[in-house]
């Protein structure tokens, strides 16, 4: 009777729905980060704002990540502000006024003054009415964020499968 020896070697698969797990994580976090990144500059997919936005930190701030932890297949950017809907969407003209608030506070930040012989209120009054009348374009930050993170996505995804494979 002839005898044997069979070597077994073993090897760790990948767990794949991890690693998609965490370059989608990633790559939330990077497009929140972009968008907020163009909401500061003024910029985005159809141009440049052109001057600084109202509610800019806040909108900053309110620019969240759903689910806002890792470990999960699916994950939404989204800008909970209505600055986040009109620098998007932009405001059509002949649009209601927008409030006092936000405008004066937006003034305030810019370092407006009022010129001879006008209040602070009359000039937020002629700001607001200005852009009830002429409205304000999109200048779509996030879609800018969108648009250059999503294509980094899928490459990183494989890079990092292809990288576990080779080390087996």
């Amino acid at each position: 009777m002839s005898s044997y020896e069979i070597k077994v070697t073993t090897f760790e698969v990948p767990n794949y729905p991890e690693i998609v797990s965490e370059e989608l994580f990633k790559a939330a976090v990077r497009t929140q980060n972009a968008w907020r990144d163009n909401l500061d500059q003024g910029r985005g997919a159809l141009g440049s704002h052109g001057r600084p936005y109202v509610g800019t930190s806040e909108a900053i701030n309110r620019t969240v990540i759903y689910p806002e932890q890792p470990g999960e297949q699916a994950y939404e950017v989204v800008g909970e502000t209505l600055q986040h809907a009109i620098a998007e969407f932009g405001r059509q003209p002949g649009a209601k006024m927008p409030p006092h608030e936000p405008i004066s506070e937006w003034a305030k930040l810019q370092g407006l003054v009022p010129r001879e012989g006008e209040t602070w209120d009359d000039m937020v009054l002629n700001i607001r009415r200005h852009i009830a009348a002429h409205g304000l374009r999109a200048f779509a930050p996030g879609q800018l964020a969108a648009d250059t993170i999503a294509p980094t996505v899928e490459p990183a995804i494989r890079a990092r499968i292809a990288e576990l494979e080779n080390k087996q």
